[in-house]
């Protein structure tokens, strides 16, 4: 296989686009976010020079509501930078290349909501067991095993909200 520096010009700059773009997209579907939100950074990374929301669809096959989608949550999660281009109205985007970015926004957007309606979620579960005596042994016994494994859940919930804050911080996200 070629080299980029050994490669004809006119083929490795799509080789290395689609390979990064490849890449981001399956870690954007690892982390259960779209694969064309991976995509859209993957591209972005690939460019030294901010490209439009318009160049973006062209370029990736995709239409310009899921690049202007994937556009907005990029920002949101601080993947990229949004620019205007002397005035214009177009505004043009570059990726963000520090990964801890990229954690932490994913933290801040995703992670976070998620474990603050879990606890909610296993306050609700833990109300929801019966309290009144039970009439069998496999009642008990089974009550029992929802408590344990709702315990179990709690405690993972536990660490998780221990452990973030550290991470967020190791990370620069505050």
């Amino acid at each position: 296989m070629p080299t980029p520096s050994s490669a004809p010009r006119s083929s490795w700059p799509d080789s290395y686009e689609s390979g990064l773009v490849d890449i981001f997209a399956d870690l954007a579907e690892l982390f259960g976010n779209p694969r064309s939100y991976g995509q859209i950074y993957g591209l972005l990374f690939a460019h030294e020079t901010p490209l439009s929301m318009e160049d973006i669809a062209r370029r990736l096959g995709i239409s310009q509501g899921s690049a202007s989608q994937g556009l907005r949550q990029l920002e949101a999660f601080g993947a990229v930078i949004k620019e205007r281009n002397n005035g214009s109205r177009q505004a043009l985007y570059t990726a963000k290349l520090e990964m801890k970015l990229l954690i932490s926004g994913f933290l801040k957007e995703r992670v976070i909501p998620r474990l603050e309606s879990t606890e909610s979620r296993i306050k609700a579960l833990r109300a929801s067991l019966p309290s009144a005596s039970l009439r069998s042994q496999a009642q008990v016994s089974a009550l029992s095993s929802m408590r344990f494994r709702l315990d179990r859940v709690a405690k993972w919930h536990r660490s998780a909200r221990t452990v973030l804050p550290i991470a967020r911080k190791i990370l620069g996200g505050g």
